[in-house]
């Protein structure tokens, strides 16, 4: 093998690496999908417990649930009665409000 061959191999490949690397920005960019972080946000409300008491598999279940406008209540956590977590649900729900979003 001479230089000129493996010189070739390695520009080939570091073309192909460059124009797939393009591919993989442009549809990155292309399919993004926006997150609604106030599944996260009410989910650092909620005691974490996950312990399935408001009939939801685990405190991020609950979340969802409640941003989506699919859960009944915001008062079905039962280890976070004491410590009030509906009430400061209910006040960041008033402050990030959505479009769609459900009335509690």
């Amino acid at each position: 093998m001479d230089a000129l061959t493996i010189l070739w191999a390695v520009l080939i490949l570091a073309g192909l690496g460059a124009l797939f690397g393009f591919g993989l920005a442009v549809a990155a960019k292309i399919f993004y999908v926006k997150e609604d972080t106030r599944v996260t946000d009410i989910t650092a409300i909620l005691p974490n417990a996950n312990c399935g008491a408001c009939g939801y598999p685990g405190c991020n279940g609950y979340a969802t649930a409640i941003v989506k406008g699919e859960a009944s209540s915001i008062e079905l956590c039962k280890p976070g009665a004491k410590a009030g977590v509906a009430a400061k649900i209910k006040a960041y729900l008033a402050e990030h409000p959505a479009d769609n979003d459900k009335k509690y």
